[in-house]
């Protein structure tokens, strides 16, 4: 018993002694200083990124491979031989094709659907080659020509196969903003009062470049002979029409070959911050901006479409700048570093999160015979996303300018309403949801840097607080430490750096 009253004398001098004043209360442990912390973090930071640079150096290595450049021979058209002055006054196309290739020694065939027609033409030319007299003439009236074996071939219509090699894929893009304002829906309420605002969004109808070529194909093709085949396996377009027609389909073609090769390089961190209690309305932007204006490493910083964009930045500065910058309103957590690279007009997707499956609907069938009666349950499940979806659509113009459709989406899932509901075999789970999104659009130039903000959920957390080695002992431990619920502020911080390749 003495030995008891002398240990509970020592344990209580002890905490008398430890809560004097000072500078620290034994219940509140010393906390990293907020320059500590923006030092760990940026650290964190760094590493990340030179982790990240290596893994994509490793990935884009090109391997090495023998190139053997062999020279191209120029197509040899003998015409351009001889140099001749040549003159006709009205005069009959055929008649023209005929002098022609008697002054120059050529044999020459017309074809016979050209001959049906009556082409009639005034020229002059003096000392050019024949071949510049040729296309000339021909292409006043839309017809083609090839000289091969000192025979000159003139045809109505010219045949070319074009190389696609496109995916033959189809793309639907959507996205929905916006929804019930009032959480009345389509039912009558006893107010009355009902809203809904919903901004939705779509992507190009035709998604499939095979489609989109072969519309405008339909559509340049002459009504008068001309024809196509488009085989999507081989990636091959076969068209025979007139030289007019086949230099429209050949610029349309690499036009749409060099939109669709520009792609660009993006490289999202998705940073958490957690508020402090002089900014748990979520952090001050133009605060934010304005600091950054500030250094010299950076051309500008403008705050456009909901988000804040910077101009003339580097990777140093994205990862530390910001990262101090944000260490201003609150702890900040570094969610997630991905990478991806996507082309152009086509939409990629960061997911980052967990999926959760929960009981949606149970059925219990009850079959009737003359042994004995037996139930079926079916049991049908869902599921649910909890974390971030972030979904990019970039167009990239000639010029290098970049256009960024951008539409984050935040879901978090209450836990506890996962927990079924109902009785026996009949219970099922009605999960609870809190949505956050954000759709805009932004121009860009490569390497520039997006943030976007705004994404703010409310938590209870729970603290544990007691004194070292007292609060761990068994039952008397309860004595020396407290359980408290605190509110808790956190906002959702994505920062994009689109660069093109």
């Amino acid at each position: 018993m003495k030995r008891l009253i002398i240990l509970l004398t020592f344990m209580f001098s002890f905490i008398f002694a430890g809560c004097s004043p000072g500078p620290q209360s034994i219940f509140e442990p010393q906390k990293p200083s907020l320059n500590s912390l923006s030092a760990t973090t940026s650290k964190e930071s760094d590493k990340l990124e030179t982790i990240q640079k290596e893994l994509s150096d490793s990935l884009q290595k090109a391997a090495s491979r023998k190139i053997n450049v062999e020279p191209v021979m120029p197509v040899y058209d003998p015409l351009e031989d001889h140099i001749v002055s040549f003159s006709a006054v009205d005069e009959n196309l055929q008649t023209v094709l005929y002098s022609l290739s008697k002054a120059v020694g050529i044999n020459i065939i017309i074809d016979p659907k050209i001959n049906d027609e009556n082409k009639r033409l005034t020229l002059n030319f003096e000392k050019v080659s024949a071949a510049t007299v040729l296309r000339e003439v021909l292409g006043s009236f839309d017809l083609y020509y090839e000289a091969t074996q000192n025979i000159i071939r003139v045809k109505p219509f010219e045949e070319r196969t074009f190389s696609l090699n496109f995916l033959d894929t189809n793309l639907d893009t959507t996205f929905d903003v916006g929804g019930d304002v009032l959480g009345a829906g389509e039912a009558d309420t006893s107010t009355g009062l009902s809203g809904n605002f919903k901004m939705s969004g779509k992507g190009a109808k035709k998604s499939n470049p095979y489609d989109v070529i072969e519309g405008m194909v339909k559509r340049l093709i002459s009504a008068k002979g001309g024809k196509y085949s488009l085989n999507r396996l081989s990636g091959n377009l076969y068209v025979k029409d007139t030289p007019s027609v086949i230099r429209s389909i050949s610029v349309l073609i690499n036009n749409i070959k060099e939109m669709m090769s520009r792609q660009i390089l993006i490289e999202a961190r998705i940073i958490e911050v957690t508020l402090s209690d002089g900014y748990k309305y979520g952090i001050d932007w133009d605060m934010m901006r304005n600091s950054l204006s500030r250094t010299s490493m950076l051309d500008s910083a403008k705050w456009s479409g909901g988000t804040l964009a910077l101009s003339g930045v580097t990777g140093a500065f994205t990862s530390n700048a910001a990262i101090n910058a944000l260490n201003t309103f609150g702890d900040v957590n570094i969610v997630s570093n991905p990478s991806i690279r996507t082309k152009h007009a086509l939409p990629a997707i960061i997911s980052v999160g967990t999926s959760i499956t929960y009981k949606e609907k149970v059925k219990t069938t009850t079959y009737v015979d003359t042994a004995s009666d037996r139930d079926t349950t079916e049991v049908e499940t869902s599921k649910v996303f909890d974390g971030l979806i972030l979904g990019v659509i970039p167009f990239i113009e000639r010029d290098g300018t970049i256009t960024l459709l951008i539409n984050p989406i935040k879901s978090d899932v209450d836990m506890a309403s996962l927990e079924p509901e109902g009785t026996g075999n009949e219970s099922v789970s009605l999960p609870k949801v809190s949505i956050k999104e954000i759709s805009t659009t932004i121009g860009l130039h490569s390497g520039d840097t997006v943030m976007l903000g705004g994404l703010i959920d409310k938590s209870k957390v729970r603290i544990n607080e007691g004194v070292p080695f007292l609060s761990s002992i068994p039952l008397l431990g309860y004595l020396f430490k407290t359980d408290s619920m605190k509110d808790e502020s956190r906002e959702l911080v994505i920062v994009l750096r689109v660069s093109i390749i």
